[in-house]
């Protein structure tokens, strides 16, 4: 999920404020700091979920005929889903991906989605079990398409800082020239312009900026080439988080009763099933 590199994670702790655009979800008002949920349980607790609101089909703004707007994706709904089986409420901030971590670390924030796990993360913050599984997208020209990870190799190449997939590629294809960026939109924009020959990408958001931009296509990478680096999707939490446990529960019903499912193939596609 991410902006030129050459803006730091610290430069964004100013985003920390930001609070223009924030989805109200349960009657939720705006401007809330991080929840208190050190007391036993966590009904009633109000918590903040912050996260990049360009990241479709994820999150991303939606406006309605009346032009009003709101934050919609899987992850809203998936979060909607929680809340309302755990009897909390939550607030959605918008939040470029660099300054995510070091907000949730400090506790200026609960909550964030669409993470993988690490041990170095894993030092810092508490994870849910994986609510979803994706695969990583190649956004080229249409007729310059990129199948594989030997294909990739020696390419000039974009995607956003610190993401798995800009790990993925530092290990995988250390002949390519690989260009950081902290939002989705600049890192595309270098296909566009020509600068690079291939945004590196989660597989759905790159489906989605390609049918969005005519020109462009996303070919998904063969699974057994980037499933060791690239891990499935958690809910993170600050370390000791009482709500996350809480989380992993509700997440256990919503994949027995199916509803997980549903939800994925209505904001992502069948193609990219959770399955068992």
């Amino acid at each position: 999920m991410t902006t030129s590199a050459s803006i730091s994670r610290s430069s964004f702790l100013g985003l920390l404020a930001m609070g223009a655009g924030a989805l109200i979800v349960a009657g939720c008002s705006s401007g809330t700091p991080a929840a208190d949920t050190s007391s036993d349980g966590i009904e009633g607790s109000h918590l903040t979920f912050i996260g990049d609101d360009n990241f479709k089909p994820y999150r991303y703004v939606e406006t309605a005929d009346d032009a009003s707007k709101k934050t919609v994706g899987l992850d809203i709904a998936v979060a909607d889903e929680l809340a309302s089986r755990l009897g909390l409420t939550y607030e959605f901030k918008p939040m470029s991906f660099t300054g995510t971590l070091p907000a949730i670390q400090n506790k200026q924030a609960d909550f964030s989605m669409a993470l993988a796990s690490n041990p170095e993360r894993e030092e810092t913050f508490d994870f849910t079990q994986g609510y979803y599984q994706p695969r990583v997208g190649v956004l080229t020209k249409e007729g310059a398409e990129l199948a594989d990870v030997d294909a990739l190799d020696g390419c000039r190449l974009s995607c956003m800082t610190g993401t798995v997939q800009n790990q993925m590629l530092m290990q995988l294809c250390p002949a390519a020239q690989i260009s950081t960026y902290d939002t989705a939109d600049q890192a595309m924009q270098e296909v566009v312009a020509g600068r690079v020959d291939a945004y590196v990408c989660d597989g759905a958001e790159g489906d989605s900026m390609a049918k969005a931009n005519p020109g462009l296509t996303c070919t998904l990478l063969p699974d057994d080439e980037t499933s060791d680096y690239v891990g499935v999707y958690r809910i993170m939490g600050w370390k000791g988080a009482p709500f996350i446990p809480a989380f992993d529960g509700a997440l256990d019903d919503m994949k027995a009763d199916g509803t997980l499912e549903d939800l994925i193939h209505t904001w992502v596609g069948p193609d990219f099933s959770y399955g068992a």
